[in-house]
Parts: structure tokens; sequence; C-alpha cells
């Protein structure tokens, strides 16, 4: 099936919420892919009409259909993102975003090729599954207690957070420890971090 780019940009948001969060919304989507809320409701009516999203009051879900619309985009993403660091020296933390218009230029026939020459990697930068969908037995940071984890995977690939994770050299796979001060309080040599709000389930983490 053919898709117009902002089309997988909207489906490939929305299931990256879904995989934080459990769901998205319509503010959600609008401060992910700098749009107006207008014209994301807009949208967003159009992939209903189309029975690839439903709506429950608020939260925005794919449905079957558009799950599976929606893997070999995040696996183009995802393997796009190794291309960016791998390849061109992109900054871990900038992948995500300097990805969005390389992943569309590139003929999706030509990811398997790409896949290949770059290692057969088996996760992206961020410590995603290439293939989604494949289960990781991790946790969510939210539901740590105290003690010694590593860090496994970020799903929502905020900016801002992962700019502050790269300052302390935090990467998936490196060692931490949790400390819950009210919010989880993540700390390595190199000093600690506060976690609040929606990144507390966005950072996933594992048994040291």
């Amino acid at each position: 099936m053919k898709f117009r780019n902002n089309e997988e940009d909207y489906i490939k948001s929305i299931y990256a919420f879904i995989e934080s969060f459990g769901e998205a919304n319509e503010n959600l989507i609008s401060a992910d892919l700098k749009v107006s809320m207008p014209t994301v409701s807009e949208y967003l009516n159009k992939l209903e009409k189309r029975n690839i999203i439903k709506k429950l009051n608020r939260k925005i879900l794919l449905t079957g259909y558009g799950h599976n619309l929606a893997l070999p985009i995040v696996r183009k993403h995802r393997i796009s993102e190794v291309f960016a660091v791998k390849m061109l020296d992109v900054p871990w933390e900038e992948s995500h975003d300097a990805v969005m218009d390389l992943e569309h230029t590139i003929n999706e026939n030509y990811f398997n090729n790409l896949l290949r020459n770059l290692g057969n990697p088996q996760k992206c930068p961020h410590g995603n599954p290439i293939n989604p969908g494949k289960s990781i037995f991790d946790i969510k940071l939210e539901n740590a207690s105290n003690g010694s984890y590593k860090i496994s995977r970020i799903t929502y690939e905020n900016k801002k957070l992962l700019r502050e994770l790269a300052d302390m050299q935090i990467l998936p796979e490196s060692s931490i420890k949790v400390v819950i001060d009210g919010e989880p309080v993540i700390i390595n040599d190199n000093g600690e971090l506060k976690i609040t709000g929606k990144n507390k389930s966005s950072i996933r983490i594992k048994s040291d």
C-alpha cells in the first residue's frame, strides 16, 4: 500500500505513543509532528474513516489493520536511525529527528539491503527492536524500585530526554542505579537525573 509521507508520520507517531504510554491523543500528536490541532483532527478523521485508527473519547488507538500497517513504517524508521548514527555520525540523541525526511527518500524495497549492509543490527540506536512488536522483557522506569539496573531502551524518543541521557553517557545497556525520591532518579558516575512525567514510562530498564 502506497502512503503519502505525512500519513506515514502520523501512523508512526501514533504507534510510538501507544508503545510507550498505551494510547495517543491529539495533543501529543500535534506536539510530536509540529502541526496545528485542527490539522491533526482533520487528518485523524481521515485515518478513522479508513479504519486505521479508532477513537475512544480522547484516546487514539490503532486498529488491528492500522497496527499491521504501522510495523513496516516503524521498521524503516529504525533502520534509518541506525544508518544515520553508524554511517553519517549523527548524534544518538538527534537520530530520531534527523531521519524524518531521509526514510521517505529511500525506496522501501531497498531497506533489507540497507539493513544487511549495516550488519543486520537487531535494535535501533535507542534500543528498540528493528522488527517492532518483538517481545522484550523489561520494565517501565515508573515501576522500578531502588536498585541496580541496565537501560534497555527508550520507547518514545523525546529529543530533550535523549540529550539529557546522552550528556550523562546513558545509552542502552548502560548500568545505572535507581533511587525513588518521590520520582525515580537515575544515577551513574556522571551524575543523577530525576525523571518525571511521561518519561518514566518511555524509559525501560532491566536487571543488571
